[in-house]
């Protein structure tokens, strides 16, 4: 999970700055969640205790897939109660994972990860009764990366092979079961989140593959013109995070540092490109599971100590 600095420090070093795109991205005026004087609650806890998990929403239901101390454990959230989901095919952490409720082909879909600590390129695809089904791997191998959804197709980006940093954008069109290759992201980054927002995919944090290397950047990806836009970066430098949209607004917690893990809610409105900060997470924790369904935040799993360390907590907030 924690590769050597001196490697994070020889990449960083090393890495070619690649040009940002000149013009601005402009986002929809959807309307705006509002979070003065929402505070979180304590929610059912997850049955199994894990950390650097997948999660997803599809069609209002919550999924947690794999992770550090939940192997092929899928777990379903429906308030207040979960439920054992159907296993994973195969053991797997830091795999990235994105919902498609009715463009393309409508399932949950989980991508790549670390099986006994080596990036895999298999993915597969959830549809109720259908159970699990293999779909086409990944271009290349890759865990700790991020995944979001934009109509029928499935974005992934950022993470690692190994101890080498990626860049290439994967995307993965769920009519045509296919992959194709978009814009690099720019600031190659693992541990990241990723979410959409505004017809954009928006990345944020992440780090250089260790602890001691955390960033603070936030990067957004227009499909429409295969381009990448440089954002006010987040106000908190942290990797091992989560993120989830709400209305116009993009909800970012969790995260580790070496002395500890983040409590932080980092809050970006799209209608003002402004960062705000939210009520702190009560259970500071990373490799956590955040994922949104209608105007409620949903925090799961994570671990609460830097390294390896798992927790079963799960906290809402609920945003109007």
């Amino acid at each position: 999970m924690r590769l050597a600095l001196a490697a994070a420090v020889a990449l960083a070093a090393c890495a070619p700055i690649e040009a940002q795109p000149n013009r601005t991205f402009t986002f929809g005026s959807s309307p705006s969640a509002t979070v003065a004087g929402a505070t979180w609650r304590r929610i059912a806890d997850v049955t199994t205790p894990r950390s650097e998990v997948a999660s997803a929403v599809f069609r209002g239901v919550v999924y947690v897939v794999g992770g550090f101390g939940g192997g092929n454990v899928v777990e379903t959230y429906v308030p207040d109660r979960w439920s054992a989901g159907p296993r994973y095919p195969i053991s797997v952490d830091h795999a990235m994972a994105a919902g498609v409720d009715t463009a393309g082909t409508p399932g949950l879909y989980v991508f790549g990860g670390n099986v006994n600590g080596v990036a895999v390129a298999r993915s597969f695809r959830f549809f109720g009764d259908q159970g699990w089904r293999e779909i086409a791997p990944m271009p290349a191998p890759r865990s700790q990366g991020a995944a979001a959804a934009i109509g029928g197709r499935i974005f992934i980006v950022g993470g690692a092979q190994g101890d080498r940093l990626v860049s290439p954008t994967f995307v993965y069109d769920t009519a045509a079961d296919r992959w194709t290759t978009a814009a690099p992201i720019p600031t190659p980054r693992d541990h990241l989140a990723a979410a959409s927002i505004g017809g954009r995919v928006c990345a944020v944090g992440g780090r250089r593959l260790s602890v001691l290397q955390n960033l603070a950047v936030f990067e957004c990806y227009d499909p429409t013109t295969d381009s990448w836009q440089a954002m006010a970066d987040a106000p908190t430098a942290r990797g091992g995070i989560g993120a989830a949209t709400i209305g116009s607004r993009l909800f970012v917690t969790g995260g580790e540092q070496p002395i500890g893990t983040f409590k932080e809610l980092d809050i970006f409105d799209s209608a003002s490109a402004k960062w705000t900060r939210g009520p702190d997470l009560p259970t500071s924790r990373h490799g956590l599971g955040v994922v949104a369904v209608g105007s409620t935040l949903y925090v799961m799993s994570g671990g609460p100590t830097p390294g390896v360390s798992q927790t079963a907590v799960c906290e809402a907030l609920d945003v109007r």
